[in-house]
């Protein structure tokens, strides 16, 4: 009987640690007060909830400064030389098909290729971003812009001063007719 006894004290002890380390009661516990003190601190003290909740509400939301530009420049003067530029063009386009000369032909030409850079340019920068597209292909493109802008130019300069110049040259390409029109 007494042997007995011991058994069975032994396989109580026994069961009991195994189940003390398979269940985990400790951080159950832990969690239940966690969640209860919440609790009752959102009914006690909703303002302090707020406080501490729409601090990170507002932090998700937020965007930070793109990595390529820089803290000294100021972006505000581009932007109103760039409104400046797509005004003047209103003016420089019919004045030089209305009295073409050199002049306004290179007027015309560094206008427009600024305004096409400066329009193409935002468009990489918005949508070749180094997070979606990765560091190199950012740059390699905004290369190829500043190459094809100074080379557009470069071709625009040599006809004014080689040929008939801009505002005649489109002229004259407009006047082509077809062979439609010649038998009409």
């Amino acid at each position: 009987m007494l042997s007995t006894l011991i058994l069975r004290g032994a396989a109580r002890s026994n069961a009991a640690n195994m189940i003390k380390s398979t269940a985990r009661l400790t951080p159950l516990k832990a969690y239940c007060t966690i969640v209860a003190n919440a609790q009752r601190q959102a009914l006690t003290k909703p303002l302090a909830l707020t406080q501490k909740v729409a601090p990170i509400a507002v932090r998700g939301i937020a965007v930070s400064a793109p990595k390529m530009a820089s803290a000294g420049s100021n972006h505000t003067s581009l932007w109103t030389i760039e409104r400046v530029v797509s005004a003047g063009l209103l003016a420089v386009i019919p004045a030089a098909f209305l009295a073409p000369s050199q002049v306004l032909d290179a007027l015309l030409a560094i206008s427009v290729v600024i305004h096409t850079h400066w329009g193409v340019e935002a468009m990489v920068v918005d949508y070749m971003r180094p997070a979606v597209v990765g560091n190199i292909l950012p740059k390699v493109a905004h290369i190829a812009l500043i190459i094809i802008s100074v080379a557009t130019l470069g071709g625009l300069f040599y006809f004014i001063k080689n040929d008939v110049g801009l505002a005649n040259g489109i002229k004259r390409f407009w006047a082509i007719k077809g062979k439609d029109a010649e038998k009409a």
